[in-house]
């Protein structure tokens, strides 16, 4: 079953499609999620900075991160 895409910015990584979306949680803290299409890498990522925008450059940054600790 595919992510629902609604509401979610699309993003292209070495050549898998990835949903990622910022919402707050129960806190009121934003949360950086990032989903796979497969759903196989779900990340859920605090955002210390809240004044910095997120932009796809940033969601690179953590998937590639992800991607070298595993």
């Amino acid at each position: 079953m595919a992510v629902n895409a609604r509401n979610k910015r699309k993003l292209i990584y070495k050549e898998k499609l990835y949903y990622w979306y910022v919402r707050k949680n129960k806190e009121g803290i934003p949360r950086l999620h990032i989903i796979s299409d497969d759903k196989k890498v779900n990340l859920d990522l605090p955002l210390f900075d809240t004044e910095v925008s997120v932009a796809g450059e940033y969601v690179v940054k953590k998937l590639e991160e992800y991607y070298m600790e595993k």
